[in-house]
């Protein structure tokens, strides 16, 4: 079965999960990746001695098993000193036999190795150079380093996820600025992809966090630029809430046409509660009400009800655990099964874009860091005695442990 990006190859250079999610999914369906990862001297330094502190069950995920690596799978792997002479002009040499660059560097960072966009547009016109950094190529805030919740700040969301009694920000418990901006590169390539077919040239696709992050300002963004009141989707409401459950566990509700709140209501025997759906004034009153009622029964029996002749919203809010045990994550292949070549078994997250025809596949789990290094300068058109002295130098490296 040929997958729907077949053909078209990947430079990925960085190692960060936004430019990682964004090579996974372009591999998935696909694609030939090469992940460019710096040799173990060139990685060393401050940030080398801090991770080495890091207890091994919350260090980087690139640091998991094979068999467990979702965001690594489907890679071929090489180690560049990119901080080289000769290491750069490999990357050259890489750039320009590839349809796609993905990097997640800070700004300015590619231009310093000699593989900006403008350098290589030039070596390689049919190019398409994907940049995912914090806040994008351009704007005051360009060259601020940082992570997910800056992002997440400037973009809205920290302020709209509050504390509902006092209105302080709160931190999301999920990278979802990481996983909107990766995302977005994946959209962003595919449509620089499309428009190379037209015209024959690549270009930059410019992906900032924060502006994949606004996104999910949408819905209340559009009542801000009006002028008018913004909602605020985590206020207590008892059409639209978080519930603990008689057995310690939690539902989710989102009643928010009237004749499901008016089926909410005759479930939970409070059909009195019906007229009052719009009621702001006894908003916090009828959230008590309903907490209370929500504690009476399991979650099982109230998804019962509510799933019932009198359908109503409802679904069971899952820690990752019993996400991972959930019947319709497994109906949907949402964990799938794996297995490497030396008989290792694990457990990945499966493929959330869904082709009928052309499905993605797990064609091989991550490979050994430079596992590919010798194979790829030899595709390149390095010959034997340039490829030992690049291995004898340091400058690249094959399978680092």
């Amino acid at each position: 079965m040929t997958l729907p990006l077949q053909g078209i190859r990947v430079l990925e250079l960085g190692d960060f999960l936004p430019s990682a999610f964004c090579c996974m999914q372009l591999a998935d369906f696909g694609a030939e990746v090469i992940r460019v990862q710096a040799p173990a001297k060139a990685a060393g330094g401050r940030r080398a001695e801090q991770a080495a502190q890091v207890p091994s069950e919350i260090r980087s995920p690139f640091q998991a098993e094979a068999c467990f690596d979702t965001v690594g799978r489907n890679r071929r792997s090489v180690v560049v000193d990119l901080k080289d002479p000769a290491g750069q002009a490999v990357g050259r040499k890489l750039a320009a036999s590839c349809d796609v660059l993905v990097e997640g560097f800070r700004p300015g960072v590619m231009h310093r190795l000699g593989l900006g966009y403008e350098a290589l547009k030039e070596l390689a016109p049919r190019l398409v150079y994907c940049s995912i950094t914090l806040f994008g190529q351009t704007g005051p805030y360009r060259d601020w380093p940082g992570h997910d919740p800056l992002g997440l700040g400037v973009a809205g969301v920290l302020y709209l996820n509050s504390d509902p009694s006092n209105d302080v920000p709160r931190l999301v418990g999920s990278p979802v600025g990481d996983i909107s901006a990766a995302l977005h590169g994946t959209i962003g390539v595919m449509m620089a992809l499309r428009a190379r077919d037209h015209t024959g040239r690549g270009q930059l696709v410019d992906i900032g966090m924060t502006d994949a992050s606004i996104d999910f300002s949408m819905f209340t963004a559009m009542q801000a630029l009006q002028g008018t009141t913004v909602p605020r989707l985590n206020k207590p409401n008892p059409v639209s809430g978080v519930w603990e459950t008689s057995d310690g566990k939690y539902i989710c509700t989102t009643n928010l046409e009237p004749h499901h709140w008016a089926n909410f209501c005759i479930s939970i025997g409070r059909n009195d509660l019906i007229p009052l759906r719009y009621d702001r004034a006894r908003r916090d009153e009828l959230f008590t009400q309903v907490r209370g009622l929500m504690r009476t029964r399991t979650q099982a029996q109230w998804l019962e009800a509510f799933h019932g002749e009198l359908e109503s919203q409802a679904a069971p809010v899952n820690d990752l655990q019993a996400m991972l045990k959930d019947p319709h994550v497994a109906a949907r292949d949402m964990v799938i099964d794996t297995s490497d070549g030396a008989g290792n078994h694990g457990r990945q997250l499966g493929f959330s874009v869904k082709l009928q025809e052309t499905p993605a596949r797990l064609r091989n789990v991550a490979p050994p860091v430079g596992a590919d290094s010798r194979a790829v300068l030899r595709e390149l058109g390095y010959g034997s005695d340039q490829i030992e002295g690049l291995l004898a130098s340091g400058v690249v490296q094959e399978q680092v442990a």
